[in-house]
């Protein structure tokens, strides 16, 4: 297939440095049917300069995964098993461009190119998440370019001068509702580590008057971290310390945040996402952050659930 390189410019798609491995592009970090596009995750942008834009918890089922309704050689009267509908290369290619672009608006818009309720669907969500954290966080952009292969899309990351370049690939685009349902990032399937709750499901949390409402969270299934990002609202003026955050897992393991992106000072009556780096960690515990009013009037002590 011939060579279509885009050239995109992004905010923010991952909270990890893009390296061949990872699941997504992404910004080095200090160490550390169709439907009307929406806002992902449901949360307004933050008010600010350089506005720009990125159901159920657990694993997500892929195609014949249910037993009793997957074709089987052995059990008489059934078909032979097909392989899934390729997705339209239409809607690929306008999935893969919003994706590569890491403007959360455009992120938003190509969302009516993926099947609601899908793993490409959730995936975009939650990358344009991590993207519209960045921005609200006034995190520096990075350039990426994307490149149809012979098997799929390529997106790849400048790197340093005298460095290699990090990139990601993206091929197995299956069809759902005549959109992209499904896709395979770097030879894996993401969907088991997507968890995007539907709106009016999101686990939240509230402190002297600021409230933490967990949007997104995907754990890599080759950078094996996860990635969380929480949208905060306040009352009053607030400081939230981000990078002092804590994840404490289902079992009991606490995890510190090696990198965030997102807008620790927040003004009365605005909304801000972040977007949190915990390396190791899986979906299933309890994230804490904490901070305090202005001139620490009250403490904040903020513990959003991650499932």
């Amino acid at each position: 297939m011939a060579s279509n390189r885009l050239a995109a410019t992004a905010a923010v798609i991952l909270l990890v440095t893009a390296a061949p491995g990872c699941d997504a592009p992404g910004v080095s970090l200090p160490p550390g049917g169709g439907h009307a596009p929406t806002d992902p995750a449901g949360a307004p942008p933050a008010p600010g300069p350089a506005r720009t834009p990125g159901g159920e918890g657990g694993p997500r089922p892929t195609p014949g995964s249910d037993h009793e309704e997957r074709p089987s050689a052995s059990d008489p009267g059934t078909e032979e098993a097909q392989e899934p509908e390729e997705a339209p290369e239409e809607a690929v290619t306008a999935y893969m461009e919003a994706l590569a672009s890491g403007d959360p608006a455009r992120m938003a818009a190509g969302l009516a190119y993926a099947a609601e309720g899908s793993t490409a669907h959730d995936y975009l969500v939650h990358q344009a998440s991590v993207a519209r954290a960045g921005t609200d966080g006034g995190a520096p952009a990075a350039a990426f370019e994307a490149e149809r292969t012979a098997h799929g899309w390529k997106l790849c990351r400048e790197s340093d001068p005298g460095g290699a370049p990090g990139c990601s690939g993206y091929r197995g685009f299956t069809a759902q509702d005549g959109l992209v349902g499904g896709l395979r990032v770097n030879g894996g399937d993401p969907g088991p580590g997507l968890l995007v709750p539907a709106p009016g499901t999101r686990p939240r949390a509230e402190s002297a008057g600021v409230s933490a409402t967990l949007l997104t969270a995907y754990r890599s299934t080759t950078a094996k971290a996860l990635v969380v990002t929480v949208g905060f609202e306040t009352r009053e003026n607030a400081d939230l310390d981000l990078r002092g955050a804590v994840y404490r897992s289902g079992t009991g393991h606490e995890s510190r945040v090696d990198a965030v992106v997102g807008r620790p000072e927040l003004d009365a009556g605005t909304l801000a996402r972040a977007a949190f780096h915990l390396p190791g960690a899986s979906s299933g515990g309890v994230l804490r952050v904490g901070g305090c009013l202005e001139e620490c009037a009250s403490l904040v002590e903020l513990a959003v659930p991650v499932r």
